[in-house]
């Protein structure tokens, strides 16, 4: 059912108040259906804090909130901000309570599996044509999870800022390096958006891996042997190291930088296709100037990969079972493309030629999503945030004293060998 969207610019202030209610009305009858026996059947409250994205979110919910054109039942729509939702739903689901569905980042849904929250749904995707977004989603043989989005981050580029210029996209430091500084010599822009890791930035800990995944190098194999300390993972730690003296970081934030290159203002970012689409419908950017490319590295990056799960102790479990049924369908899967955009979904539906047309870069983003790798650790999945936080501290010391990268991963990889 269409609810108001709380981030029109001023209100998002109100969400948090939102969602308590919102977490209250979670066996509320409003919106509610007749399930064709006389009773009246719950709406199936669907979590994300996507839906309070001022670019897409109203549109995402609306991709979603067709379910109800099925007849099949309804939908209620419960609006939790990023920083919160893993704190929040481990309260609520630990109580025993909590929305029907939520929509989640890798990380959290393992945490969920860990503790037991989550519903197994191989019969509400049986018959779905899943694609490889899905692997992660299966638990000792039993699927728990489905994909809801793959955001493969990218080279992104502002193509007439690089014409200006007279650069070439870069494709190794060397070249990143020599392009910033061509960049910031011709023109009155910022030559490269990606945020100084001394900042502290959370972000960095996911962005570590744009640099060492993209030198050839992997924090485990396959069957969870660590290799932190690998040449391949120093060589990523030396190539941030050699950006950081060339001073070519920039000092605010992400969500800053990502605003600005909208404007027009930043020349080239790391950032996956939903800061293209922010910038194609809120900047000042011509859609056609906004380009992605490979990593400047040899080998791909890495991808956030965000997962749809049921509350195990719903009260609505068939309902909410048969939404994820549907949302996997084809006609499910059209809905979200719409305006999912050009992340990688749960099957391989395409994007629509008018949005390509509108959206130059989608292609982009969906081919890169096919090489990158996501965050966990193999044989360490639970303990990635840990090791990636741990990895942030070493990498700072070695951009910020003598620490020498070797030594720095070293004790990473000490440290991470006895978590066990």
């Amino acid at each position: 059912m269409a609810t108001r969207n709380p981030l029109q610019r001023a209100a998002a202030g109100t969400a948090a108040v939102g969602l308590a209610v919102a977490l209250a009305a979670c066996t509320s009858s409003e919106g509610a259906t007749d399930d064709g026996e006389g009773e009246t059947a719950a709406p199936v409250t669907l979590a994300n804090s996507q839906w309070l994205d001022a670019a897409r979110g109203d549109a995402l919910w609306d991709s979603v909130a067709a379910y109800e054109e099925t007849g099949r039942g309804t939908v209620e729509r419960v609006e939790i901000p990023n920083s919160e939702i893993e704190t929040r739903l481990t309260t609520e689901l630990g109580s025993g309570a909590g929305p029907d569905v939520m929509f989640v980042q890798d990380t959290v849904f393992l945490n969920f599996v860990d503790a037991g929250f989550l519903a197994p749904l191989d019969s509400a995707v049986e018959g779905a044509e899943l694609n490889a977004t899905n692997e992660g989603g299966v638990i000792d043989g039993e699927r728990l999870g489905v994909a809801w989005q793959r955001a493969p981050f990218g080279f992104m580029y502002n193509a007439a800022i690089l014409e200006e210029a007279g650069v070439e996209v870069p494709t190794s430091v060397d070249e990143l390096i020599a392009a910033v500084e061509t960049i910031e010599a011709n023109t009155d822009a910022i030559g490269f958006g990606d945020q100084t890791p001394l900042a502290g930035h959370g972000i960095w800990t996911q962005g570590i891996d744009t640099w060492t995944y993209g030198a050839g190098g992997a924090w485990a194999t396959e069957d969870g042997e660590l290799t932190i300390d690998s040449p391949e993972n120093v060589a990523g730690f030396e190539a941030i190291k050699q950006m950081q003296d060339a001073g070519i970081f920039a000092s605010d934030d992400f969500d800053t930088m990502r605003m600005m290159f909208a404007q027009g203002q930043v020349a080239m970012m790391s950032d996956h296709a939903g800061g293209a689409l922010i910038s194609s419908l809120e900047g000042v950017v011509d859609p056609a100037d906004i380009g992605v490319a490979p990593n400047p590295m040899p080998n791909p990056g890495y991808h956030e990969q965000l997962y749809v799960v049921v509350n195990q102790n719903s009260e609505n479990l068939d309902a909410a079972l048969d939404f994820v049924s549907w949302l996997v369908s084809e006609e499910g899967q059209l809905s979200v493309r719409g305006a999912s955009g050009a992340d990688p979904l749960a099957t391989d539906v395409p994007i629509s030629d008018e949005y390509a047309a509108q959206y130059p870069w989608a292609e982009g983003f969906l081919e890169i999503g096919q090489t990158t790798t996501g965050r966990l650790i193999p044989g360490h999945e639970m303990q990635t945030s840990q090791i990636m936080q741990t990895m942030l501290e070493n990498l700072q010391l070695v951009l910020s004293s003598d620490v020498t990268s070797e030594e720095a991963l070293a004790t990473v990889q000490a440290e991470a060998e006895a978590l066990g």
